[in-house]
């Protein structure tokens, strides 16, 4: 288990080197934008990244390149506990309606300062509804305008970290466009997202953007290695973990979880291939009975796996990567894979990626992806 000991600096963010210059040097420099949106997936750092720039901002003896991590304010942020913080992150908007997102701090901190490289179903299965969607309500953009109409408390900057931002409502999104109009003088507000895709463009147009890319398996493996010496096996969870932190930390913790997820692909695609629709059906019930974020992640972890498939085709090296559970899968269902078919089937499962987070029927959209993929197998194996 990665065991995280941490104090928001820079020093701590695994990779992301040239976007870390870009933020210390924007505050040494003086030019700091008062909307900034850091854009990647979680298992990328965007989080820490953003959690790191926010203490800079206000620790009182930063050096050039990172904050003390000594003074009140570091101590604070550490924490998580700064006065001058203020935290929005998505929750769930049918069992708590109207909640904002300080009446869930205590989790939230507990989350965060275990893993700050979590994901939102990680998020949720910390308040247990990991069964539902998670949202940022209006409630919670109401309580940033009011905390904003206070003066800061002792930092030179106020902080509005905003986690998983395309995860706002309409309402909320609104409101919070108002804000981003007339900001308040030394206000930062810092957007975490995956995505922009489902942002108003209103709120684009008015934030300075980041985007983070995906972690080097070396990079990974660097960051995993300072808790396990088990080489072989930190070398092939960092490149399952196809760039993502958080995702090799899971594989490491739980390995149970990426064999059930790997099983679950060899059944479905053998199921597509023979065209067994008793077993598509049971499946698709499977896949009913999880939660939107767990089906969502099974959806992706899907595509890596068929990235691998293709992968073993090409490349001959290949092999020594795959995990035991997958490595005879692979060497078959490879014969069945090719360029043309794969990305169709790739732009399949992202599709019903898309439907999912938009919360389609999953039943339905389970079973048409079945019939998509086996028509594209089935076409490979016919020629």
């Amino acid at each position: 288990m990665i065991a995280y000991f941490w104090k928001m600096l820079f020093s701590q963010v695994v990779g992301q080197s040239e976007l870390k210059k870009k933020l210390h040097d924007s505050v040494t420099n003086g030019r700091v934008a008062h909307a900034q949106m850091l854009v990647g997936s979680v298992g990328s750092g965007s989080l820490p990244l953003a959690l790191a720039f926010a203490q800079y901002l206000a620790c009182k003896h930063r050096a050039e390149t990172d904050s003390c991590g000594k003074c009140d304010s570091c101590v604070r942020y550490a924490k998580l506990e700064h006065p001058d913080l203020q935290l929005i992150f998505p929750k769930n908007n049918k069992s708590t309606p109207k909640l904002p997102s300080k009446n869930f701090l205590t989790e939230w901190r507990k989350a965060v300062l275990a893993n700050p490289y979590l994901n939102l179903n990680d998020w949720l299965k910390e308040v247990g509804i990991d069964n539902m969607q998670g949202i940022i309500h209006v409630g919670d953009s109401r309580e940033v305008l009011q905390n904003l109409s206070y003066k800061a408390y002792e930092a030179d900057y106020r902080v509005v970290l905003i986690w998983l931002a395309e995860h706002m409502n309409t309402a909320a999104a609104n409101k919070l466009l108002k804000i981003l109009e007339e900001p308040p003088e030394r206000t930062v507000f810092l957007l975490v997202a995956e995505s922009t895709e489902n942002m108003l463009q209103t709120i684009l147009s008015r934030v300075q953007m980041h985007r983070l890319g995906r972690l080097s398996e070396a990079e990974i493996a660097t960051a995993l290695s300072a808790e396990s010496d088990e080489l072989d096996q930190i070398e092939k969870f960092a490149h399952l973990a196809d760039g993502d932190l958080n995702l090799a930390k899971h594989l490491i913790e739980d390995q149970t979880s990426i064999t059930n997820s790997i099983n679950f692909f060899i059944r479905w695609m053998r199921a597509c291939y023979g065209v067994q629709m008793d077993t598509i059906q049971g499946l698709c019930e499977e896949f009913n009975s999880l939660g939107r974020e767990q089906q969502k992640a099974l959806l992706t972890q899907s595509s890596a796996i068929l990235r691998k498939v293709l992968m073993y085709r090409t490349l001959p090296d290949m092999e020594g990567k795959l995990l035991k559970e997958e490595l005879d899968f692979v060497h078959k269902f490879s014969r069945f894979i090719a360029v043309e078919n794969s990305a169709k089937m790739l732009e399949a499962l992202n599709d019903a990626n898309y439907h999912i987070e938009r919360n389609a029927n999953a039943r339905i959209t389970f079973t048409d992806l079945s019939f998509k993929l086996s028509d594209l197998v089935l076409s490979e194996a016919m020629k």
